[in-house]
């Protein structure tokens, strides 16, 4: 039987998590606290990590980059006390070479690519239990809760985690917990195969596990 897991937030790293999770042979559901999926976004740097994750999650071909080669100087501007401005290095001309593409480029691209796995918009979770085996959910729909069990529960929902607090507590800064987290991500396998290790460090701007 596949091993399921829950997925929290439909942002770059849900969805990634979730097609790595599938190629690693789960069964990925992801819940998504807005009613539906955002757009937009601003610019983000691709760094040579970050295009490789592209290729490597299949959504390379999708995604309109500027190419820093072809990037002008005189788009960024030095100024002096006095007003006085030239031309100076910027963003894309730092090593590296990171290629700029819209945050909403990408969780587009990466939207193709999970088409066939469950999403379900306006829920939260509201408490995880942790058992010997599963971890069982409480989770919350148009004010209606209901309780499921997964094998794995991958926090994705930003930098003040849902998922964290409720499983750590308040405080959810201390490094023992992100150290948790990977250790058992790695008992789980995870972190030994090779797509799912890709999916889990998109090379971007990213947000703590």
């Amino acid at each position: 039987m596949r091993k399921r897991a829950l997925v929290v937030g439909l942002g770059i790293a849900g969805m990634s998590a979730a097609i790595g999770l599938r190629r690693a042979g789960w069964t990925p559901v992801i819940v998504e606290r807005a009613p539906e999926r955002r757009t937009g976004g601003y610019f983000v740097g691709l760094f040579p990590e970050g295009r490789q994750a592209a290729v490597d999650l299949g959504i390379a071909g999708h995604l309109h980059t500027r190419n820093p080669e072809r990037a002008t100087r005189a788009n960024s501007w030095s100024v002096d006390r006095r007003g006085r401005r030239r031309p100076a290095l910027g963003f894309l001309d730092q090593p590296g070479e990171p290629a700029a593409v819209l945050r909403g480029d990408i969780e587009a691209a990466l939207w193709q690519s999970v088409t066939g796995v469950e999403v379900r918009f306006g829920s939260t979770p509201v408490e995880v239990t942790e058992g010997p085996a599963e971890a069982e959910v409480l989770l919350e729909k148009a004010g209606a809760r209901y309780r499921e069990s997964f094998d794995l529960v991958f926090g994705a929902d930003g930098m003040r985690s849902s998922v964290r607090r409720l499983v750590f507590g308040p405080d959810d800064g201390h490094p023992g917990a992100v150290q948790r987290v990977a250790d058992r991500s790695a008992a789980l396998g995870l972190l030994g195969h090779g797509r799912s290790r890709g999916a889990a460090r998109p090379g971007l701007p990213g947000r703590r596990p």
